[in-house]
């Protein structure tokens, strides 16, 4: 193999191995991807390389071999960030590709989307905005809504319409009527505790404008609605005293989520670098608002993709 990969190039090689799965050859098929991988590596053709594990990861998906798949995609996950690989929209394509393949809470899927993110992260501030809307979109068909908003909450503003009606399904579906308001307020604020006003706002009128359950205009009826509309206006207003009041005023709807109060703390602080308490907004899901998005059914990469992407939102 080692004669085919220098004269033939990557494609023969890519051929062969196909060829190998498709007839059932499982485990030969992998081990031959492992070692020609390591021997591209040797020979520093990284491109080739790369070709080869993204082949080899979603030919193994594609026939069910879900193990084999994993570890080529765990392989590639650490090519990625090993060998600063630089992102594009053809490569992009294909991890969105691969993470789609992976079975429902697969290992596979849990180990691979964490590392994409750390990857995408050194390149874009939370991860490329369209590899978080494809995993958005895929938990969102699974009614994973806890997953799909720790996704929504790092697209891009294009993205904030999808976020929106995702919003509106979950409140529609999981919560009483009054409790339209706690949906949205823990959204603008989590919005809010990363400095992005404009997603804030857009989600705020997006959600209030289209929600069937909302026929009136401000003032609202649920008192959350109005605390964020004032809320927004006292970022715009870049007032700390201002917030601290609508705190205050507002404090018996706030206090049904304690998550709300560590949000507010930490929007004090990456607004007007006033801190209100020892502890920053961990930026999870309250106990109310855990129960109404449901408990996320891959914890363990909603986990670890939350901490890659927020580990430069903290306070310090």
């Amino acid at each position: 193999y080692q004669r085919r990969v220098r004269a033939g190039g990557i494609e023969r090689t890519l051929e062969k191995l196909k060829r190998n799965v498709q007839n059932g050859n499982y485990y030969e098929a992998f081990q031959m991807y492992n070692s020609i991988y390591h021997r591209l590596i040797g020979e520093r053709k990284l491109g080739d390389s790369l070709r080869l594990l993204v082949s080899g990861t979603l030919l193994f998906l594609a026939h069910g071999q879900e193990d084999n798949g994993t570890e080529l995609s765990v392989l590639l996950g650490d090519h990625l960030l090993n060998h600063h690989t630089s992102p594009s929209g053809n490569l992009n394509d294909k991890l969105i590709e691969i993470i789609k393949k992976f079975d429902k809470n697969s290992d596979g899927r849990q180990r691979f989307i964490p590392k994409v993110f750390k990857w995408s992260k050194m390149y874009t501030e939370h991860g490329d905005p369209r590899i978080h809307k494809a995993c958005a979109e895929m938990y969102l068909l699974e009614t994973d809504y806890a997953t799909c908003c720790t996704h929504c909450q790092y697209l891009d503003l294009d993205g904030v319409e999808f976020y929106s009606q995702t919003l509106i399904e979950v409140s529609r579906y999981r919560a009483l009527k009054s409790e339209l308001g706690l949906i949205i307020t823990w959204a603008v604020l989590q919005f809010l505790t990363m400095k992005r006003t404009e997603h804030a706002r857009r989600v705020f009128k997006l959600y209030t404008s289209t929600h069937p359950l909302l026929t009136t205009p401000f003032p609202y009826q649920e008192p959350l609605l109005n605390f964020i509309h004032f809320f927004i206006s006292a970022i715009d207003k870049q007032s700390p005293q201002l917030v601290k009041m609508l705190r205050e005023k507002y404090k018996k709807s706030l206090d049904r989520d304690p998550s709300f109060s560590e949000s507010i703390d930490k929007i004090l602080w990456v607004y007007f670098k006033e801190r209100e308490s020892a502890g920053p907004a961990m930026g999870g899901l309250g106990g109310l608002m855990q129960s109404l998005f449901g408990p996320s059914t891959s914890e363990m990469e909603t986990s670890e993709t939350l901490r890659t992407v927020s580990e430069n939102n903290d306070l310090d």
